[in-house]
Formats: C-alpha cells, sequence, structure tokens
C-alpha cells in the first residue's frame, strides 16, 4: 500500500514552475529515509540512486516533474482600487467561472487570494488576484515573479481523490513510494529517481536529467486526461502513450509493453493523441538512443482547481514499473 499521508503532504506545496523548493525538500527526505544517494542538479532536477554493480550495468531512470500550473506577479502596483497585483499564466492553469481560490506566496509568507480574470477594463492583466482579508498583503511585501498557485483541500471518496496539483504530484507520490521498495527488485538496471523542474512551461529540467544521467531505459511518470472515446478512465490502470507530440511509440514495441504486463496480471490502459506532451521529450533531443515509456495516470479537470483520480492507478503503475524493472529488455 502507498502512503496517503505523502501525497497528502505533497499537495499541501506550492510549488509551481521555477518554484520546485517545497516539493523537492519533501521528495529528497524520503529517498535520503530510504538510503538512496541524492544529488541536486542545480535548480533544474534532482536524482536519487541505488549503487551501481559495475561500469557496464544498463541504468533504468524513472523520472516525473515537481511544477503544477500557476501564475507569477508582473504588477505589483494595484491595476485598480482592491486588486492586489496582476498575473502572468505559468503553464496552462485554467478554471471555469470568474474567479478561484488561490494562495499568494510572498517573501514574508502565505495569503489566501481570490484569482479573477479580467473585467471590461482593456489596461487590466488576463488575470489578477485580491486578498481574501483585508490588509493582508502590503504593497511591499509583493515583488515581481512571487507566485500564486490554486488552493483547496483534498477530499477522497473511497479510492478516488480530488485536489488541486494532481498533475504532477501524484508521480511525485509515486517516486516517493517507490525509493522504499526498489531495493527488495530483482533487476538488471541500476535504478534511478529523477524529479525536474518547469515541465509545464516546455521541459527546462528534463534535459539537463537527461543528459546527466544517459539512462538505457527511461520510465516517464505524468498525468493524462481521461478519454471516453478511447475507454481511458481513471480506475483502469495506469496508461501508456503511444502517441502524443513527445513521443511515438511502434506497434511492435506496443505489443511488447502490453504482453509483459498482461503476463504479470498488471492492467494497462494505452492512448494516441498527437498535442500537449511530458518530459519524454527531452531524450531524443539530447541525442540519446534510450527507449523512453511514458506511463501516466488518467485524471479529469487536469490543470484546474478540482483534478481527480483514482488512488489505485498509482498502486497499479507502481506494480508496471516493478514488472518492467525486472523483465523489460530494450
Amino acid at each position: 500500500m502507498l502512503d496517503p499521508h505523502t501525497l497528502l503532504e505533497l499537495l499541501a506545496c506550492h510549488s509551481t514552475s521555477g518554484d520546485e523548493g517545497e516539493v523537492r525538500a519533501v521528495l529528497e527526505r524520503c529517498w535520503r529515509n530510504a538510503g538512496l544517494r541524492v544529488t541536486s542538479l542545480g535548480d533544474y532536477a534532482i536524482m536519487a540512486t541505488t549503487p551501481r554493480r559495475s561500469p557496464r550495468q544498463p541504468v533504468l531512470l524513472i523520472t516525473a516533474h515537481m511544477d503544477s500550473p500557476g501564475f507569477a506577479v508582473d504588477r505589483v502596483a494595484p491595476a485598480a482600487p482592491g486588486k492586489t497585483c496582476g498575473l502572468t499564466r505559468l503553464g496552462g492553469a485554467a478554471f471555469a467561472g470568474r474567479c478561484a481560490p488561490g494562495v499568494l506566496k510572498t517573501r514574508s509568507g502565505k495569503t489566501p487570494v481570490l484569482i479573477r480574470r479580467k473585467t471590461r477594463r482593456e489596461d487590466e492583466p488576463d488575470f489578477f488576484c485580491t486578498p481574501m482579508l483585508p490588509h493582508s498583503v502590503l504593497p511591499g511585501d509583493l515583488c515581481h515573479g512571487d507566485r500564486v498557485c490554486f488552493s483547496g483541500e483534498p477530499a477522497c471518496e473511497n479510492s478516488r481523490i480530488a485536489a488541486p496539483f494532481l498533475d504532477n504530484r501524484l508521480g511525485c507520490w509515486v517516486l516517493a513510494e517507490l525509493a522504499a521498495t526498489i531495493a527488495s527488485w530483482s533487476s538488471r538496471y541500476q535504478i534511478v529517481l529523477g524529479a525536474t523542474a518547469c515541465e509545464e512551461l516546455g521541459g527546462g529540467g528534463a534535459p539537463v536529467l537527461a543528459r546527466h544521467v544517459q539512462p538505457d531505459l527511461a520510465i516517464v511518470v505524468d498525468a493524462t486526461y481521461e478519454a471516453r472515446e478511447q475507454h481511458v478512465l481513471p480506475g483502469n490502470g495506469p496508461v501508456l502513450t503511444l502517441s502524443d507530440a513527445s513521443v511515438l511509440l511502434s506497434p511492435a514495441r506496443r505489443d511488447q509493453i502490453c504482453a509483459l504486463l498482461a503476463a504479470n496480471a498488471v492492467p494497462l490502459q494505452t492512448e494516441v493523441y498527437n498535442f500537449s506532451g511530458t518530459d519524454a521529450r527531452a531524450f531524443p533531443h539530447q541525442g540519446l538512443a534510450c527507449q523512453v515509456l511514458p506511463l501516466l495516470l488518467a485524471t479529469t479537470g487536469n490543470h484546474s482547481p478540482r483534478e481527480s483520480a483514482d488512488l489505485r492507478d498509482a498502486e497499479t503503475l507502481v506494480a508496471a514499473i516493478a514488472c518492467l524493472a525486472r523483465e523489460f529488455r530494450p
């Protein structure tokens, strides 16, 4: 069983693109507690490794990204009376209606705010935020680049969870939980766990991680979309992406992976589309010839204040990764 307390701790983190320190700290602690060697690659990525038995031992990299979509302060002076600051979107943060609850993080702390869309005034930014408590943000507290993210308490019912940031705190949760189990795997690979920055803004951290590790096999963990027309649904297991804007798997590779997991009674879904993408794009862009397998978790409400997922899929994903670590041959 995966530890739900670690997921709740990750969901409480304020971790927008380029400001992933809170999630980074949780992962580093979990990895060190599991006895892994932790390495920082600047602001771009962190990694944890098992011992390498020989220089010729192949390397399996399992990676997820630490950031979630949010906003950055772009106008410190109020755009109109009662408005705190203008915002620029970081990634595809989206919400229905005119406003959504959020959290503003400045050097002096965190403040509840309402994130609002622009009204009809042409001189307003597309988004701005207003403190939910009067005088809770002083003008001197605000700086260009301060961050705002969605807020909301996670809601759980049976195996389903609804919360902001499931993309990609679910992936980070899997990385934290894998650390406690990989020592028991019977694998030909040295295992490297990696967590990247800025995936939501084009994948700035993944190329650094890819070039540093140069794995023989990479598994990219992320969230994907429920797609009923493709029978991709939360609760039916992890999703192998066959095609998107960052990866294209052959039918032969599809059949190999599906057969391997089926032989081990691990459920698997597949998806095909040609937009969006994951950190999988970083590996061929760095000139690496390794096989890259995107194993994702189906969610609804992606990038909104109310994403939802089925926690059983994360359990199954861990089983799928362990199976590939034992038996997959590129």
